[in-house]
């Protein structure tokens, strides 16, 4: 599949994050072209999770620039910065558990509610329309990601593999183009890890440009284009997955020695 390339659709230029004393993140440096399909990895506390907190304004920047689509978004409020068209997973799921699983896809939908309170409230016709809409949005989510049975299911009944395809469900279902995944396969065996693999390389096929975070090898090695490494806030390198295999650097901080290598 030919995509088109375009390096100035995601550009962090020299960022940083302080906290207090701690520097997270240290004059980070790099790009995300359009159609790519980039991983994340480095030990426990490199920066990973804060680095796309701060992509996504969870956390505002200390120093630096963040750019999408050649409009700069770091001064943006997060609200601002979904509109764009960022989405994100989160390590820890944050599902609604008192939602039923359609209802947490439908959450996703928002940015196509456009309905008032008064009319919310009075359940004009408009509302309604918006509500089937997105009520159909939500199940083609759930469809593409083998959920649809579990539509009317709570939340908490789900199976770990189930839990973490919801979370990407509501994720897209505002249609992002660019998408950040925090630990995808996180506790999954090898054939769910698979599964999850494949539904990321569908949703590239589909146009989505996804910069993911996984500490499974076996994930990462086996879909991403590109890998960046992370140890103690700064990148220590970017290659395609056998450059960093072979990276001696990334070895000593994070893939252990020849014999452990994925």
């Amino acid at each position: 599949m030919i995509r088109q390339v375009d390096s100035s659709f995601l550009e962090l230029k020299n960022v940083t994050k302080i906290f207090g004393g701690l520097t997270a993140v240290s004059d980070f440096t790099t790009s995300v072209q359009k159609g790519e399909l980039v991983s994340i990895i480095g030990p426990n506390g490199a920066g990973k999770t804060t680095f796309l907190n701060i992509i996504t304004k969870v956390l505002p920047i200390t120093h630096g620039e963040i750019w999408f689509k050649g409009q700069r978004i770091d001064k943006l409020e997060a609200r601002q910065i979904f509109g764009l068209g960022i989405s994100r997973t989160f390590q820890h799921l944050e599902l609604f558990n008192n939602m039923s699983v359609v209802e947490n896809v439908m959450i996703g939908c928002h940015k196509w509610m456009h309905s008032t309170y008064p009319e919310v409230m009075l359940r004009l016709r408009r509302v309604r329309k918006e509500e089937r809409e997105v009520f159909e949005r939500a199940m083609e989510k759930l469809s593409f990601l083998c959920l649809v049975e579990k539509a009317h299911d709570m939340p908490s009944s789900l199976a770990l593999k189930e839990r973490k395809l919801l979370g990407i469900a509501r994720a897209i279902a505002s249609e992002p183009d660019l998408l950040l995944i925090d630990e995808p396969v996180g506790g999954l065996t090898i054939k769910e890890i698979d599964e999850i693999g494949k539904k990321i390389l569908a949703m590239v096929e589909q146009g989505i440009t996804i910069l993911f975070i996984e500490h499974r090898m076996e994930l990462v090695m086996g879909i991403s284009e590109r890998v960046i490494v992370m140890n103690f806030g700064q990148k220590i390198a970017e290659g395609s997955p056998e450059e960093i295999q072979r990276n001696e650097q990334v070895i000593t901080a994070y893939l252990g020695k020849e014999e452990s290598r994925v």
